[in-house]
Order: structure tokens, then sequence, then C-alpha cells
């Protein structure tokens, strides 16, 4: 991958990146690029074996979760989830998204299992962040870059007494969703969702190095976050040291964004999809709920009220975005990026660890599709 390599050492060598892993797979054929360091301040190079913090990465391993309920009867697309969260029962609706939290009207049906997949509950983020309702998230739900303190109990009870952005199934609002559908399969499943991941799903594809937190030994293999100054002479930060937030276990593992792990995980993942469900000899997702999990449920109108959160034309799947040219996957705000091309049978990820520059994302993951797109056909 010479141009992609070329692309992420130009920028470790103007101090924008210490470092990344890229990794494309083409009709199972992968090529892997390493450059730079994991943190600039212990030096260790880049390499396959690097961890990241996935971030936005995880929502697409949550909604394939539960999929594996859907599958074996535990749960159906247009289940109420109030019956597993009665925190959630005869919630309201913000008469106006960016008004008051007192003007509600009576929520015209119940939040199904399938609003969260598709992030249509309305429970999340909008694109106004200056609004009461955004404002809430942020305070009583602990929707932010710093570590939630809250239990899942004490979630759950916030998000029950909230009312919701829009009528269930009508809009879309971003990310708060990932987080129901996880403590909604952990209802589902009698555990918590670490244990429900790895033996439903991590186990099953062999992926023996994805976790919620980094445990001491595997510190030294952990890459720093780093954040963007407005210094040119020194345009990093560090945000969040290897030994920083995610060294110990999290308050409870978050279906919106827990998860740590390497490129070649999130590969082993994203070929299971491009292989209808199966990975190892074994069908781990039947076929039919793939195509499923691949495909826009969002509205032209759904699409438009997304706002920056999606590009022009991009929709939104089962944990995941679905752009006009079939492709699916998604961003992390860690600085992460992973898509499946499903007619190309191709898979291409970045991991970098500089945070996204806020909703409109990442100069250098845009590059990086970009050198991906004029490589369709060719050897990466």
């Amino acid at each position: 991958m010479d141009g992609v390599r070329t692309l992420l050492q130009d920028q470790v060598d103007a101090g924008l990146l210490p470092g990344a892993v890229a990794l494309r797979s083409q009709r199972g054929h992968a090529h892997l690029t390493a450059v730079g360091v994991q943190d600039l301040e212990s030096g260790i190079p880049m390499s396959s074996q690097t961890l990241f913090h996935w971030d936005s990465l995880g929502k697409p391993l949550t909604a394939a979760l539960a999929l594996t309920f859907v599958a074996d009867g535990s749960l159906e697309l247009d289940s109420p989830v109030d019956r597993w969260l009665p925190e959630l029962s005869g919630q309201r609706v913000l008469l106006d998204p960016g008004g008051p939290l007192s003007r509600t009207e009576p929520a015209n049906r119940p939040v199904t299992v399938q609003d969260l997949l598709t992030l249509r509950g309305g429970l999340g983020f909008t694109t106004d962040f200056a609004c009461p309702f955004t404002e809430a998230l942020m305070t009583e739900l602990q929707e932010g870059p710093l570590p939630r303190s809250l239990d899942r109990d004490s979630f759950l009870r916030a998000a029950g007494g909230l009312p919701l952005a829009h009528q269930p199934g009508d809009g879309w609002t971003y990310n708060t969703g990932s987080t129901l559908l996880g403590l909604l399969l952990e209802r589902v499943g009698e555990g918590t969702l670490d244990v429900l991941m790895a033996e439903r799903l991590l186990e099953p594809l062999e992926m023996q190095e994805v976790r919620w937190w980094v445990p001491p030994a595997e510190v030294p293999r952990f890459a720093g976050r780093y954040g963007r100054t407005d210094d040119s002479r020194a345009p990093l930060r560090l945000i969040d040291p290897p030994e920083g937030q995610h060294s110990r276990p999290p308050s409870f593992p978050d279906g919106a964004g827990g998860l740590i792990g390497t490129a070649n995980d999130w590969l082993t993942f994203g070929q299971m999809l491009l292989d209808g469900g199966r990975s190892h000899g074994r069908q781990v997702l039947p076929e039919h709920l793939v195509a499923v999990l691949l495909t826009n449920h969002l509205t032209m109108t759904q699409q438009r009220q997304a706002g920056f959160f999606l590009a022009a034309g991009e929709g939104w799947g089962f944990g995941g975005s679905v752009r006009s040219d079939g492709s699916y996957g998604w961003t992390g705000g860690a600085g992460t990026s992973a898509r499946v091309h499903p007619d190309r049978g191709d898979v291409s990820i970045l991991m970098t660890q500089v945070a996204l520059d806020g909703p409109e994302g990442s100069p250098v993951i845009d590059e990086f599709e970009e050198l991906v797109l004029r490589d369709v056909g060719g050897r990466p």
C-alpha cells in the first residue's frame, strides 16, 4: 500500500500523527502498513499488535451481538424494549427537540429493538449541541469524552427520566441507542455485556485480543490518545496515556464505544460480514440477518435530520452507516475507521490515535478513503 504508507508517513513527519496502522483486505488477501509510534512519550513503534481504543467502531459489534439473540429466538426486531427495560416505559416526546424539556407529549408507540439498532429510538445526540436536550444527555447520562461514573441501574433510571427527541422510529439521533442496546442485551442474556460478547461473538470469531480495558501486562501495546492543538510547533497534545482511563474496568461495558482491539481483530469481524456470517468454518450469524445489518434503514428525511453525523447520501444500517456505494462501516471519535465493501469483497481499516476534529471527521481518514477508492479493482 505505497500510497497509503506515503500519506501516513507524511502525517507523522509533519507531527500531525504519532503513528497509525492501515489494513486492507481484498478477496481475502490482507496488506498491513504501520508507521510511527504508539505514543510520543515511549516511542514504541506501531505494529500489527498495537491495541487501539476503537470507540464507535464497537457499535457494529454490539449490533451483531444483538442479532445472535434474534437468530436464536430470544429477541424479535419489533419487540418493545420496555419488556426488559421497564425503566424506559411510558416515555414522553419533546414537542420541539431544541426547546425546553418540559414541553412534551406521549410517545405514540414503544421503542423497539430495531429502533435501537438503527438509532431511531429518540434518545441520543441531535445536531443542536447547545439545546437543553443535548445538555441533559451530557449531564444526566454522562454522554461525553470522560469516563462514565454512573452504574447500569443509575444510567437506565436517568434515561427513563428524559424525554425523547422525536417519536420512536420517526427521526434519528446518535450514540445513546447503542448504549441502551448493550444494556438490553444484558437483561435478555442474563449476563454482562463483556461476557455475552465474548461467548456469542468474539470467541466464535477467535478475536482473542478484543477487550473492554487494558490490564497492566498489555499496557505497552496500547496506543495513547491525542488531540490537535492550534500550535504549529506542537500540533498534538496528550489526552489519555496508555496507562490512563482505559487501564481499569469501566463502570459498565458500553455498547456504543467501549471496545479495544487491533486492526486485525476488526478485519476478522469485517471478513465475517463479507462471508455472509461465516467464520472459521461456522455460521456465526445467519446470512439473511447479515444482509439486514448491511442495509440502509433510514428514509431520506431521516438522513437529512442526521445532519453532519452522516455524509450526503449516507444512511444507517444496524450499528453502522451505509453509503451509496453499498459499503458499511463507521468512524470512531478516537481516530479509527473501518468499512466493508460487499460488492468488492474488500475491507479497509485505519487506526490512528488522534481524536476527530468534531463531527466533521478527520482529514487523514478522508484522504485514506479516497486512496482506497482510487485502487478499486487493483492491488492496494
